[in-house]
């Protein structure tokens, strides 16, 4: 989800450079959402089974196939369809594409690295724009007529890696604390998360939780929020394609890479000679000491700044 977001970014750059370019985007079906709407792009073509997708881009031609993802899945994808094969020189099967734009910079946000990818297919562009995510509203509307006007604050307390995942409690005493400002809490979660929102929710009153959304509502719900709360997610970017000032519990991943992007916004981390890492598991203790390190205090301090 996060990569996808990302890459309106640059996508829009792009587009705003050469409005007569046809683009088109190939994404897993859970994800497709993420251009809903968006003007940037002129199809979406559905990843769904490997051979099954293969075989529907047979015979596609396109000007340009660039691969920003570089496995053999992908690679395989680009061969199918006509035309040039664009990708980069630290792919696997590198000798396989018709180009090969330069290793991308790991010292800059992901934004500008795949920005600066473009660069080298002739994109001019020295500051990226923010991520894009158009206006639903009928999503709106239903999440608005739900919440009825009262001020709240979007709180997502899960993500797939547990070194990157805040203790559900410490979400819990920071919803309580912005209770006492007046503003009601909505606890979300994605398919297979839904059990961090309950173990939040259930010690927080005045609370909603609004699970099963789909990627145009979940993105309403933030944009009519005061404040996002997270860790380092998909839902976070949507948070900053949004415009919604964003909190960022962070553990194992690069914050230079992969923090909010172009949005009001507070990195909480502490640093760690270990950071960032992989991410899988930590690797020099028993437990991730780097999302285990932030405080509460932290937090809260966060949310009074962008309040």
């Amino acid at each position: 989800m996060g990569d996808c977001l990302l890459l309106t970014s640059p996508i829009r750059a792009l587009k705003q450079q050469f409005p007569a370019f046809r683009i088109a985007v190939l994404v897993e079906p859970q994800f497709a959402g993420c251009f809903d709407g968006n003007p940037d792009f002129d199809e979406i073509l559905l990843a769904r089974k490997k051979y099954t997708t293969a075989a529907r881009l047979l015979g596609r031609r396109f000007d340009a196939i660039v691969n920003l993802h570089g496995g053999p899945t992908s690679l395989l994808y680009a061969c199918m369809a006509w035309g040039k094969r664009i990708g980069a020189e630290h792919y696997q099967y590198a000798k396989l594409y018709n180009g090969l734009m330069p290793w991308p910079d790991s010292a800059v946000h992901t934004v500008e690295s795949m920005t600066g990818l473009l660069q080298w297919l002739g994109l001019q562009c020295n500051q990226p724009p923010p991520l894009r995510y158009e206006f639903h509203p009928k999503e709106s509307a239903r999440i608005q007529q739900r919440l009825r006007g009262r001020p709240y604050v979007v709180i997502h307390p899960a993500t797939v890696m547990a070194t990157k995942r805040w203790a559900a409690s410490r979400f819990a005493e920071v919803g309580r604390y912005l209770t006492k400002r007046g503003l009601t809490i909505v606890v979300t979660a994605g398919p297979g998360e839904e059990s961090f929102a309950i173990q939040v929710a259930k010690d927080i009153n005045p609370t909603v939780i609004l699970l099963g959304l789909s990627i145009p509502e979940l993105a309403e719900l933030i944009r009519g929020a005061r404040l996002y709360i997270g860790n380092d997610s998909g839902p976070m970017h949507l948070a900053a394609a949004v415009g919604t000032p964003t909190i960022a519990v962070w553990g194992s991943s690069d914050s230079r890479r992969w923090r909010p992007w172009k949005v009001s916004h507070r990195v909480v981390q502490n640093p760690f000679e270990c950071n960032p890492c992989p991410g899988y598991r930590c690797l020099v203790a028993d437990s991730p000491l780097c999302i285990e390190s932030v405080t509460v205090d932290q937090v809260t301090a966060a949310a009074e700044e962008l309040l």
